[in-house]
């Protein structure tokens, strides 16, 4: 008997091991009293409230479950003409009220309003969230032996970066004239300007523009080449956690895969070689239409490469109101059209150096050597002709005024001997103005806002040309500068010194005044 016992003990054993016998007695006894003691809490909590209480719990609850009794909705109903069989059991009709949309404004319309000069200059300096940006930059690129070493002024004692942003807040197009490209320091500046305009605009926006104004990045950089590209995205990658993401468009990497980042990602800046960008959109890659800032880096070196056709295709797929910064890195008077055609109105012009190359940058400069004084005179009236500008300044002796103001006559223009003539009263007058100005009195500072100048008789001191050269058109691309002079007078001029001007500035030198210039220096 004992060994019968215990071989069944060890049988029972083994399957309840394995799942093929129940559970012993104590366990199916714990269940029942688990049980039993929920069902006893249950009727605890109903108990501590009154029946009339604990009807209208259960009555909401039912109501929220969706298990409302039908004989609740029939109660203390009636028909109506709208519901003469009470199918709906006094039930409200359940048709929702379409919303009026409200008027959403376009990009154009909600791009935040750039503050005025006056205001910047109120203002102690950049925002807190643009220092913090270029904090995160600086400190990334400090991990960096070869940046530490190459770069140990800090970004916030830039003083290109405070004349940026006081030139972005005013809301004008900036063109860079210092002739090289974007450095560390100014790429910096730019994406740490971009990303707060993001956060100010995202503070203004509600969710139905958002959805309206698309997936189109804020921010465009075009550069001619991958490795530029490169640097670029490299300073743009600090601002990674703060929710900025870059993508690089570029040729050497598969078009698939870009375009399939591109829609993952929904990137806030994108930089792009001119070709690779021009090949999505047509794709339909990415939608640039509404861009808000444009930068152009290395004018020159993409209209050598081939790739300004390119860029003006770029330009005109973005249709919503931009800003746009060009840095040309040439000197040479073959860029000036080009620079012209992508900046339009008022300009705001930034450098890093003060050279006359620099800041006679984008002007065009002519030197016309005539037989005679009548050829003289004739080649004036052609430029005058010729010229689109309203406000022209005409530089020259006083015993000439009286043969010039008889030109100017004839031409139709209006002649004023004073210089304290606002712009904003040239623009109404519907004829052009002229102010002839003697150079013995000469005051360059209210050629600022003058795009074209003359100098009907050119002076002997070179200090007057380049202080006239760097003095004009501080605020276009489009500036003229036209001198004359007779084959007589040039015979006894230096021409050495304006030679080297206008090749510094990459003007074009007529063989007969650098024929002069070799003359002069046997």
């Amino acid at each position: 008997k004992r060994k019968l016992k215990l071989s069944n003990g060890r049988r029972e054993a083994n399957l309840q091991r394995r799942g093929k016998m129940a559970k012993g007695d104590d366990n199916v006894q714990r269940k029942k009293n688990k049980v039993t003691r929920k069902k006893m809490s249950r009727k605890n909590d109903t108990a501590t409230v009154s029946a009339r209480i604990a009807a209208i719990i259960a009555a909401k609850k039912r109501r929220k479950s969706g298990k409302r009794s039908m004989c609740q909705g029939m109660c203390f109903t009636l028909p109506t003409l709208e519901d003469p069989f009470n199918e709906r059991q006094g039930k409200a009709d359940i048709t929702k009220k379409k919303k009026k949309k409200k008027k959403v404004k376009s990009r154009e319309d909600k791009k935040p309003s750039p503050m005025s000069i006056e205001g910047v200059e109120k203002m102690d300096g950049p925002p807190k969230f643009l220092m913090l940006n270029l904090n995160e930059i600086e400190s990334s690129f400090r991990k960096d032996i070869t940046y530490s070493e190459q770069h140990d002024k800090s970004l916030f004692t830039s003083s290109w970066g405070i004349e940026f942003w006081k030139c972005y807040s005013s809301g004008n197009d900036i063109l860079d004239t210092s002739g090289m490209s974007s450095t560390v320091e100014q790429i910096a500046w730019i994406v740490s300007t971009a990303a707060d305009a993001i956060a100010r605009r995202e503070k203004d926006e509600v969710e139905e523009e958002e959805e309206l104004l698309g997936n189109s990045p804020f921010l465009l950089y075009l550069v001619p080449s991958q490795s530029k590209a490169s640097q670029v995205r490299s300073v743009c990658k600090a601002l990674k956690g703060i929710g900025i993401h870059t993508v690089s468009l570029h040729q050497g990497a598969p078009l698939d895969h870009q375009i399939s980042g591109l829609k993952s990602v929904e990137p806030e800046f994108i930089v792009a070689t001119p070709e690779r960008l021009l090949e999505i959109v047509t794709l339909k890659g990415v939608d640039i239409s509404n861009v808000s800032l444009l930068v152009i880096d290395e004018l020159g070196s993409l209209c050598s490469g081939g790739y300004l056709n390119a860029v003006k295709s770029i330009k005109q797929a973005i249709s919503s109101k931009h800003q746009t910064i060009v840095f040309n890195n040439s000197f040479s008077a073959s860029i000036i059209p080009a620079v012209q055609s992508f900046l339009g109105g008022s300009v705001n012009r930034v450098t890093v150096n003060e050279s006359v190359a620099s800041q006679g940058s984008c002007i065009t400069q002519t030197v016309s050597v005539c037989a005679s004084e009548e050829k003289k005179l004739q080649k004036f009236a052609k430029h005058l002709d010729s010229s689109s500008s309203k406000l022209i300044y005409i530089v020259t002796k006083e015993e000439s005024f009286k043969k010039i103001m008889a030109i100017l006559k004839l031409k139709g223009i209006s002649v004023s001997t004073s210089s304290d003539s606002k712009l904003s009263e040239v623009k109404k007058s519907r004829k052009p103005v002229a102010h002839l100005i003697d150079f013995e009195q000469l005051d360059t500072t209210v050629m600022r806002d003058s795009e074209t100048v003359l100098l009907p008789d050119f002076f002997p001191s070179i200090e007057i040309y380049t202080q006239i050269l760097t003095s004009m058109a501080r605020e276009s691309a489009h500036g003229v500068l036209h001198s004359y002079i007779t084959e007589k007078d040039a015979a006894s001029y230096q021409a050495g010194p304006l030679v080297n001007v206008l090749e510094n500035c990459g003007q074009n030198v007529p063989d007969r005044w650098r024929n002069m210039d070799v003359a002069m220096s046997d």
